[in-house]
Formats: C-alpha cells, sequence, structure tokens
C-alpha cells in the first residue's frame, strides 16, 4: 500500500480557499498572540488587517 502525501493546504477543505486560509491564519495568529501578551483579539486582529500592504516589513517594539 502506497502512502500519498497531501499538503495541508489540500487535505484540510477550509484551506483550499485563500480567502479563507487567510482569515484563519490571521484569528490563529491573533489568538496565540492575545494568550501571550493579554491583549484582546479583536484588536490583534484589527491590526494585523491594516498592516497587510507592508506584509515583509516587521515591526518590532
Amino acid at each position: 500500500m502506497v502512502m500519498i502525501k497531501k499538503s495541508l493546504k489540500n487535505a484540510n477543505i477550509h484551506l483550499r480557499k485563500p480567502a479563507t486560509a487567510r482569515k484563519m491564519r490571521v484569528r490563529s495568529i491573533a489568538s496565540s498572540t492575545a494568550i501571550e501578551t493579554g491583549e484582546s483579539i479583536a484588536k490583534i486582529e484589527a491590526k494585523l488587517k491594516t498592516n497587510r500592504r507592508s506584509k515583509h516589513r516587521v515591526k518590532l517594539g
């Protein structure tokens, strides 16, 4: 029996649509960050959504 490896993107039906996948990534990052920082998930999600144009720039601090 041969096992075919599928990427998570292809195996998970929710990640096949780029818009849905992005929303899920943003929510995951926001909730993870909220646990560490104590800031609300909604605020972090808003920051991630507004900073979309500068996706290659990382701002520390």
